[in-house]
Formats: C-alpha cells, structure tokens, sequence
C-alpha cells in the first residue's frame, strides 16, 4: 500500500481549502447581486403650464392636500387634472425599472429607475413606502405638500405621488406618476405640472453589448 507523504497532504489541504475559498467568494457574489430585473415600460406623459381658471386644489377639499399620506385614488388626481386645464399637451414616455431579487429571501426590491424624456421635477428627496402584497409589490414616493422644490426655489409642491410597481404573475411593470407645483409668487401662476403612466414587460437584466 503507498502512503502519500506529509508533502502530498499538505498539498491536498492547501488544495481543498483553495477550493472553499472560491466556493466561499462565488456564494458571496450571488448574494450580493441575487437576480437582477430589468422592466421596460411605455407610456405617455402629459404637461401643461396653464394657469388654473380656479383653486384645482380647493375645489375637492383637502382630501388632494392629504393625498400622499393615504392610498392613492385615481379620480382625485383625474378631477384636479381637470380643474387645472383642458389642454394638457401628451408625448410619448419610456421607462426602465431595475428590481432586485434576493437569492436567499426571496425578496424583491427597486434598485432605479430611468425615464425618458427626462422629468427635472422628479425628487430624490421624496418619502419612500415599500407595498408588499401576495400578487406583486410597489414602491411609492411621496412629498409634504406646500413644501418649496428642493431644486426649484421659485416653485412649491402641492402635489407628488410616483408609484413604481412590479406583478408577480404577469411578469409586468407599471410606472405611475402625478407632480404638480405652483409659483411661490402670484405673477408666477404659470408653474409646470405632469401627469404620466406607463406599462411593460420584465425579465432577467441581461447586458446586450
């Protein structure tokens, strides 16, 4: 029978640990990065900057005023849209949204996301509320209205809401967003406002080039 020498062994276990190392680094990699999604959305987006023939917030009360802290309701949004002008001019909007999978929760979170054309109005520094549902989850952001534009000075929120949203079972992406603002000053009424939707299909985010 031959015996391996001392030399062998030590080679073997530098071998084996080398081996786990690398075990060790791969294992690490996928938990950091997990499943990466790439949703591709399409839209339009609406913009007007007209002045308001009336207060658009005063005419529904102050359930618009209060909107970012509770759920987010369509008709108020649509009623104020109304208030405000009927002639909101419409252009086409891309979206990409990039989630994020965790290998070993299973828990999915929103990384970016980048829209085109490019919105000036949209805030970093909005409140952010993760939705968890069994059918899909939604990331919403918000901000304090009769706040003044963090980047804007001339300009005051009286409305923000964007909603990102992904579906568990279609596999589809949903990007929904209301921002409107007012000039801190009455000669400066004609303050932007834009109203934007857009929707698409997600998969594995896979680089092409």
């Amino acid at each position: 029978m031959i015996k391996k020498s001392k030399i062998y062994i030590l080679n073997d276990l530098k071998f084996m640990k080398s081996n786990l190392l690398l075990i060790l680094i791969f294992t690490f990699i996928q938990f950091i990065h997990g499943e990466e999604i790439l949703c591709e959305l399409k839209g339009s987006y609406e913009t007007t900057y007209s002045i308001p023939s009336r207060n658009y917030l005063q005419d529904i009360g102050d359930a618009l005023k209060n909107f970012t802290a509770g759920p987010y309701t369509p008709f108020l949004v649509d009623k104020a849209k109304a208030n405000i002008s009927d002639k909101w001019d419409k252009a086409e909007f891309f979206v990409n949204q990039y989630w994020n999978k965790d290998d070993v929760s299973g828990e999915i979170t929103l990384v970016d996301y980048e829209v085109d054309p490019a919105i000036n109005w949209l805030l970093n520094e909005s409140n952010k509320e993760i939705k968890r549902g069994e059918r899909s989850i939604s990331l919403e952001e918000s901000f304090t209205p009769n706040t003044p534009h963090p980047s804007l000075d001339e300009y005051v929120v009286d409305y923000y809401k964007v909603i990102n949203s992904l579906n568990f079972f279609t596999g589809k992406g949903r990007i929904e967003g209301n921002i409107f603002m007012s000039g801190k000053e009455i000669k400066n009424l004609k303050s932007p406002k834009v109203s934007f939707l857009a929707r698409g299909q997600c998969g594995p985010a896979k680089k092409k080039y």
